[in-house]
């Protein structure tokens, strides 16, 4: 099924891999462009399928599949294959908007390719792991080499916030850790979790930047996204009450900040701290 009936589905080769994306753009269409960016083994269609449709209904939105290549995966590789696709598809500068690691790959490519970003939104990202991270890094890698079921529980518990979960009967959290899947390539991403740095980066971002902070996020906690805040230059920090799944938690309350800031970045001043949305 597509993530969207209108929807294009093609793909671009970088590398030698075949990059798919999911774009609405028609002839006429000269609105702004979202593009998303999706997170560890995560795609468009898994991180984004509440989000994308809302977005698409007041901007071309292109969301693009990252691809892992063998051997050992850099924020570099990923973040030209999100630079490919916009080469292939969007001549003009674009609204980013990139989730867990996707942030990461999403700054990555605001400092790289500074003129191909308009703005920056940064959802349930980090700078440079911590102990706390690699740790939950470790455990998750041992499990999967050792049981994948209960890295299915041990994945549900630490991706939700415990309100979303304690909300929620039994038969609705098996079927969260039933849905749980470990794409190919996953194994990778998680090493990249650990080791990917943004702390040389951020001061040169120039783009007006949006920090989407979860309010019970423990992959992610708080401490993180507001480090991420306090590097940018031109940033400004939003929370809303959700664990780390924030476009699967909370999808609303993301595209209302997500269409506020698109739709003027500058309207709010750098360095504003946003009241916590929590509903």
């Amino acid at each position: 099924m597509k993530i969207h009936p209108d929807a294009h589905e093609g793909a671009v080769n970088v590398g030698g891999l075949a990059v798919p994306f999911h774009d609405t753009l028609t002839p006429d269409d000269t609105r702004e462009t979202v593009v998303l960016v999706h997170g560890t083994g995560g795609s468009a269609k898994t991180h984004f399928h509440t989000l994308f449709p809302m977005l698409a209904a007041r901007y071309r939105v292109l969301a693009v599949d990252l691809q892992t290549p063998g051997g050992e995966l850099t924020l570099g590789m990923w973040s030209e294959q999100v630079a490919a696709v916009l080469d292939e598809r969007a001549a003009a500068p674009v609204h980013v908007v990139g989730y867990s690691l996707g942030a990461l790959v999403a700054a990555d490519l605001a400092s790289s390719c500074p003129g191909r970003v308009s703005s920056l939104t940064l959802v349930a990202g980090w700078v440079r792991a911590d102990a706390q991270q690699r740790l939950r890094n470790r455990i998750w890698r041992r499990l999967f080499e050792s049981d994948q079921d209960l890295l299915r529980e041990f994945a549900t518990w630490t991706t939700y916030g415990h309100p979303f979960l304690a909300g929620r009967g039994d038969a609705d959290i098996q079927a969260l850790i039933a849905a749980r899947t470990f794409p190919d390539g996953i194994a990778e991403q998680m090493r990249l979790n650990a080791v990917a740095d943004l702390s040389g980066r951020l001061a040169g971002i120039a783009a007006p930047s949006l920090v989407v902070a979860g309010a019970y996020d423990q992959m992610v906690p708080a401490r993180q996204t507001q480090l991420l805040f306090g590097g940018l230059p031109n940033a400004r920090y939003a929370v809303v009450e959700s664990g780390h799944a924030i476009p699967h938690e909370r999808p609303a309350q993301l595209f209302q900040l997500i269409n506020e800031f698109v739709a003027d970045p500058a309207a709010a001043p750098a360095g504003q701290v946003r009241e916590p949305l929590f509903v």
